[in-house]
């Protein structure tokens, strides 16, 4: 976005602290402008496929990890936070990314092998692919809440964004998110085969590493937007399970319905990798695992997660059950399923 439109939309309140990065120091300013492109990139692309108008992205002034969408007076907006920004290409970033390797203890050994094999494939960087993973998920899951909200036909502005509230709970609310989590999961499978295309590979392992390290980049992704992480702090608080609260589902039933829907594609379009779900959980999870127990050796973030699992499994499924009946009864869910030639029932 120019200055003149950024000038504009502000001036006419349709968005409201947006981040001017330029005149930081020269790093800082490239990697703003990384995912300036990035999602402008896919943006316009989306736009012309769903004949959109009025799509604007922005980085909005703000320490939490968060990302956003809206339609305002006509306007479609995207948007991430400055904490995104900063979280993700930390996190993501090339020393840190050798941790990933060690997922291969919890595998076999032609899996470790694979691992090897893909971080010191030529002209692929991991850390990168799995940055890219995680702004492919961010921005296909708030494209699709402003689907949503154009398809909904009501007359109204409305916002979506990642940070968990409390306050809140309509189950119109829980099953956009469900909608717009496996929409999401689906674009990030669809990135993750083009670069395996386009970097020609062929080994059905290193395929798997892809899958695995992908969709472990949506998990980290998804717990820095579910526990507001900040950019100063790596804080997590305990949230006890539960099916009907607050404004999101409860990031292991988010979880579940990821893996669900992941699997069912792996299965349909890749059936001779013959992945199991428990693959998806074991490494996807021990991917988790590496990265948090990195930047706090003192808290045991999956031995809660898989605690949860354990006692909450039956509910887990069973809500999401419950969600997908109402989505595919929810008029603008139907709507775009209709549209897109999906196949629901």
């Amino acid at each position: 976005m120019n200055r003149e439109e950024l000038d504009k939309l502000v001036k006419y309140q349709i968005i409201t602290d947006a981040f001017d990065y330029e005149g930081l120091d020269p790093d800082i300013v490239e990697n703003y402008k990384y995912f300036e492109y990035r999602f402008n990139e896919l943006f316009t692309e989306k736009a012309n496929q769903f004949k959109l108008k009025d799509c604007h992205f922005v980085i909005k002034n703000n320490s939490y990890c968060n990302a956003f969408a809206k339609t305002v007076k006509g306007y479609n907006i995207i948007g991430i936070t400055t904490g995104y920004v900063v979280q993700m290409r930390n996190i993501f970033n090339q020393k840190n990314i050798m941790h990933i390797l060690s997922i291969g203890l919890i595998s076999d050994q032609q899996l470790l092998d694979a691992y090897g094999n893909l971080y010191n494939l030529e002209n692929f960087e991991l850390n990168k692919f799995m940055l890219n993973c995680s702004i492919q998920f961010t921005f296909s899951h708030e494209l699709r809440h402003i689907l949503q909200f154009n398809s909904s036909k009501i007359s109204v502005d409305n916002y979506r964004n990642e940070n968990l509230d409390q306050s809140t709970f309509e189950i119109k609310k829980h099953v956009w998110e469900f909608d717009a989590d496996r929409t999401a999961s689906f674009e990030v499978m669809k990135y993750i085969f083009e670069m395996k295309r386009k970097h020609k590979i062929n080994d059905d392992n290193i395929f798997k590493c892809m899958l695995y390290t992908g969709l472990g980049s949506i998990f980290i992704t998804k717990t820095f937007f579910y526990f507001r992480l900040e950019t100063s702090k790596l804080n997590l608080n305990k949230i006890d399970f539960y099916t009907k609260k607050y404004s999101h589902p409860h990031p292991i039933v988010r979880i579940f319905n990821i893996i669900d829907y992941f699997y069912d594609n792996i299965a349909d379009f890749f059936p001779k990798l013959n992945i199991t779900k428990q693959d998806l959980l074991n490494n996807a999870l021990g991917i988790i695992k590496l990265y948090f127990s990195y930047y706090q050796s003192n808290q045991n973030i999956i031995a809660e997660i898989f605690n949860d699992i354990d006692n909450h499994l039956n509910e887990i499924n069973d809500y999401n059950e419950e969600l997908f009946e109402f989505a595919i009864n929810d008029i603008s869910i139907v709507n775009l399923l209709n549209a897109s030639g999906t196949n629901f029932q």
